[in-house]
């Protein structure tokens, strides 16, 4: 047991290290404009750089940890972030940035893939919900963590720093889990081509209300994400310090609340939680088209952080149980990309609403949408309820 929980901790903070990721370079922008010379277009692509191999590779390195375990993928995609980051830290062009960005992403998806699966592999019997909601929360402190490591170092040690932290921390992780993680044996071979099983596991009843939580979740995050800060700036006139706060709220909420939700699902059926959280988003989203006050916006987005971490707390399972233990690292694949689209398509969504109406216009549509989602899945479930 103690050896099963150092395990899963080791993964734990591997899918911690990668979420971080995405963000610790958000602060840093303004000098890497400085040092490269590049307009903001160039910016964008090249952070834009790290979701590419995300989407494409997702797939095969899921299917890699089917066929060829979980260990060796978990310590190349730690080695690969490791040199991606070097790879940053060092470059003065903005060639070099777009090319450790792709090293890192193409690191952090093998390794948030394989971790995952370890996570869910040696999940006790009945606490699978729950031991997957500790890991969504990793996936929320790194997301917190990543900015301040970002700006704080590169303000104290120097633009490299952040970037050389993250390559020590990722070597020495790899390090461990080649030290700790027992060897794997020769896992079955699947007979079933990856798109059959992937078409047939997100038909399924849990996979397609699983399909639909992580993309609608994802694509209600971008457009909130997208929308919001603007809306605040001009509704309220809160800093870009105070509106980061506010998000950051939000994302406080979201990770004690994952383990929570998962346990919930795990006792009682996963379709509680996945009710409760996309009504929720639903009241939230709501709640910032009408806030007029700037504890209106926290309360707004404190409810955000809620349904957005009850609502994943069922899918990111039931997408786990549609795919089965012998085709879970493609599970995982999957939900990488499905994630992403919808990342990817809400800002687009909300540029549009906003060109043509208002915040209030894009607030309320996805409002709708989220409510609409919980009506579409709670009358599905009474035909065929997804199983716990």
């Amino acid at each position: 047991m103690p050896r099963r929980r150092t395990i899963v901790a080791i993964a734990v903070a591997a899918i911690a290290i990668d979420t971080a990721l995405l963000g610790l370079i958000a602060p840093l922008l303004p000098e890497i404009e400085e040092r490269t010379g590049a307009g903001e277009g160039a910016l964008g692509a090249s952070l834009a750089v790290y979701a590419l191999p995300v989407v494409l590779l997702s797939l095969p390195l899921g299917r890699a940890a089917d066929a060829f375990g979980r260990r060796p993928l978990l310590i190349g995609g730690l080695v690969l972030t490791a040199a991606g980051s070097a790879l940053i830290a060092v470059s003065d062009s903005l060639e070099g940035l777009m090319a450790g960005r792709a090293v890192q992403g193409t690191g952090s998806a093998a390794s948030w893939i394989a971790a995952l699966a370890v996570v869910s592999d040696l999940a006790p019997p009945g606490k699978r919900g729950e031991s997957i909601g500790i890991a969504l929360a990793a996936t929320s402190i790194g997301s917190i963590s990543g900015p301040a490591l970002g700006g704080v170092t590169a303000d104290l040690l120097g633009f490299a720093a952040p970037f050389l932290i993250v390559c020590g921390i990722s070597t020495l992780v790899a390090f461990i889990v080649a030290a700790i993680f027992p060897p794997e044996e020769r896992r079955e071979e699947v007979e079933i081509p990856a798109w059959h099983a992937v078409a047939r596991a997100t038909r399924s009843g849990i996979g397609v209300a699983a399909t639909a939580i992580a993309v609608g979740g994802a694509g209600v995050l971008g457009v909130v994400e997208f929308v919001a800060p603007l809306d605040l700036d001009a509704r309220l006139a809160l800093s870009s310090s105070v509106i980061g706060l506010l998000f950051a709220l939000s994302i406080a909420v979201d990770a004690p609340l994952s383990p929570l939700g998962g346990r919930w699902g795990d006792r009682r059926g996963r379709m509680g939680p996945a009710l409760t959280g996309l009504a929720t988003l639903a009241v939230s989203v709501a709640l910032l088209a009408v806030s007029a006050t700037t504890l209106g916006a926290a309360l707004a987005l404190a409810l955000f952080g809620a349904g957005f971490s009850l609502a994943f707390a069922a899918a990111v399972p039931w997408l786990d149980e549609a795919f089965g233990e012998l085709q879970r690292g493609l599970g995982y694949g999957v939900l990488n990309v499905l994630y992403a689209a919808g990342y990817a398509v809400g800002p687009v969504v909300a540029g549009v609403l906003l060109e043509v109406g208002s915040p209030d216009l894009a607030y309320w549509l996805t409002a709708a949408g989220c409510g609409a989602g919980a009506l579409v899945l709670a009358t599905a479930s009474r035909a065929t309820a997804p199983s716990s």
